[in-house]
């Protein structure tokens, strides 16, 4: 896997003038960037951050930035001097309307669980003897997480859920739907997921109501909401992963991040091999 050095934040103090790709714009436009396509594109190449979104956490949406353009623009450790020139720079990336929206470009969806936090467990079979305690462990360790990562937790509780937020087919009913009441996690134990060690766990058990949880317990703590979700991992164990779904620059006051993976602190961006 490429070492990156805070790509989140080099990122986001590089580009804090970027707009939205394809919005109108009188300015000259900057390079044009080809994101590279999951569908389109070799397993090999993905970056770690694309096999945990698809592979575990069955979330499609996003789109890898490839290793060249990440290279070019200075995004990754050890590239003191981005090319420049007509080579492209940071500031025309930014200026060209790329920015952080560049990690934010569908392939496909409309609206989906790519755009939206989320988090999940997978439990050590030998931790739980069924399901159901499985669900309970998942949830006494988030919680116990939250109150060591947060001054002031919300009282908002998440639910468990098979799917993840937004995901078609997350609820059984709309009455279900309406009243926040996702389908419970079920079945036996499975093969662990790519970031975890050989063995069965039970899972996935996802956070239903993460992003809205997240978005109090970061306000009442006073934190910023990316760091918010490194603060969090960094304080559950290595059998949850958290998805952050980015922030756009989207007004004055909105400090813009891109989308990356969460694994007991240790953060995965989507920039590919």
């Amino acid at each position: 896997m490429i070492e990156l050095q805070h790509i989140s934040r080099l990122l986001c103090s590089a580009l804090a003038a970027a707009l939205l790709v394809g919005c109108a714009s009188k300015e000259p436009q900057g390079p044009q960037i080809t994101l590279q396509d999951p569908e389109q594109t070799p397993r090999e190449k993905w970056s770690d951050a694309m096999k945990i979104l698809r592979d575990d956490l069955g979330i499609k949406g996003l789109k890898d930035v490839p290793v060249e353009t990440a290279r070019q623009y200075g995004l990754i450790a050890g590239v003191r001097n981005p090319t420049r020139g007509n080579g492209g720079s940071m500031g025309d990336l930014a200026f060209g309307g790329v920015g952080v929206a560049l990690f934010l470009i569908p392939t496909g969806e409309a609206r989906g669980s790519w755009q939206t936090r989320q988090a999940a467990a997978w439990v050590p079979a030998e931790k739980a003897g069924n399901m159901a305690e499985a669900v309970h462990i998942a949830m006494d360790t988030w919680s116990k997480a939250r109150a060591r990562a947060f001054s002031d937790p919300t009282n908002l509780k998440v639910k468990p859920s098979a799917l993840a937020d937004n995901s078609p087919g997350q609820y059984a009913s709309p009455k279900d739907r309406f009243m926040e009441n996702p389908i419970p996690p079920s079945g036996g134990p499975v093969d662990g997921p790519s970031f975890t060690s050989t063995g069965k766990y039970y899972g996935p058990i996802f956070m239903s109501g993460f992003h809205t949880q997240l978005t109090v317990d970061a306000s009442g703590s006073d934190i910023e909401r990316d760091k918010s979700m490194r603060l969090l991992s960094a304080q559950l164990p290595d059998w949850f992963v958290i998805y952050n779904s980015g922030q756009p620059k989207a007004g004055k006051d909105i400090t813009p991040f891109p989308p990356s993976i969460l694994v007991a602190g240790k953060e995965y961006d989507f920039v590919g091999k």
